[in-house]
């Protein structure tokens, strides 16, 4: 599931001279996820982002199938400072119930130090290694490695570039390249349309991961296909769409709806007629 929520993450950029200091932008995203042409899951991403800090929510829920069998939902969240257009998190982590089970997630960035974590309840041991401290500096959790990624590139209209993460459990780069620029049709699962670039998107596993395959891992540790696009005109990227592969079929993340509050304006893209089956 990492690089699937990577990929979800995929929405947050802008670059320093985008949010004045006494300005906040105010993004609010929905997106509804088809696994094998069934929708399976829908998410709400709301994102706050000033000059000199942000603050991203997301909350996700199993639909149809998914739901009944797992009853699967998660609250996460991510805030940190924006230094001279450096991300620099301090908190972040998740709260998450499947299959009736419940699990916590803490993370801390200390201004000096390594990350830590709290996982709530305690992990059972398995074939993994706790990551080493070295291989935790520098790093960032999810949501603020995506935030810095376009902060850096998001406005070159390239994709290529690597970001380290430290989840709490695991360390690894999220190795972004460039594909292709493509123009998007209006369809009934989505409501953009205009030009997006296309990117691969892949995970380059580091430490703290299981030697063994699990059995019952469902989607691809490959890689996903991105698109981004300027929703808003002058407003920042977000994703509008997002494909990988699962052991149940093809997964694919379309935006069904997006509103844009800044200075004084509210925008949106209204969600067309969902194709719930």
């Amino acid at each position: 599931m990492r690089i699937f929520l990577a990929g979800l993450f995929f929405c947050f950029g802008v670059t320093a001279p985008a949010l004045a200091a006494e300005k906040s932008r105010v993004l609010k995203l929905d997106y509804a996820i088809y696994v094998g042409g069934f929708r399976t899951i829908d998410i709400n991403l709301n994102t706050t982002l000033r000059a000199d800090r942000y603050d991203i929510k997301l909350g996700l829920k199993g639909d149809g199938l998914l739901d009944w069998l797992f009853k699967w939902t998660m609250r996460a969240s991510s805030e940190g400072q924006i230094s001279q257009g450096v991300i620099l998190p301090r908190r972040a982590g998740h709260n998450s119930v499947w299959r009736g089970k419940k699990r916590s997630v803490r993370l801390e960035f200390p201004d000096k130090g390594f990350p830590t974590a709290t996982v709530t309840p305690v992990l059972k041991q398995d074939d993994r290694k706790p990551v080493p401290l070295d291989k935790r500096l520098g790093t960032r959790d999810l949501a603020g490695a995506i935030l810095s990624y376009l902060m850096t590139s998001g406005v070159t209209d390239s994709c290529a570039r690597s970001e380290p993460v430290f989840d709490g459990r695991r360390r690894y780069n999220l190795v972004f390249a460039n594909e292709t620029n493509v123009s998007l049709r209006k369809n009934s699962y989505s409501p953009y349309a205009g030009p997006a670039l296309r990117c691969t998107l892949k995970l380059e596993k580091i430490a703290g991961f299981r030697t063994k395959t699990s059995r019952s891992r469902w989607v691809s540790e490959g890689s996903a296909r991105v698109w981004i696009a300027r929703a808003f005109e002058g407003a920042l990227p977000i994703m509008v769409r997002l494909e990988m592969d699962t052991g149940f079929g093809g997964l694919v993340a379309h935006l069904v709806g997006a509103q844009q509050s800044y200075d004084g304006a509210n925008t949106q893209l209204t969600a067309l007629p969902t194709n719930k089956h």
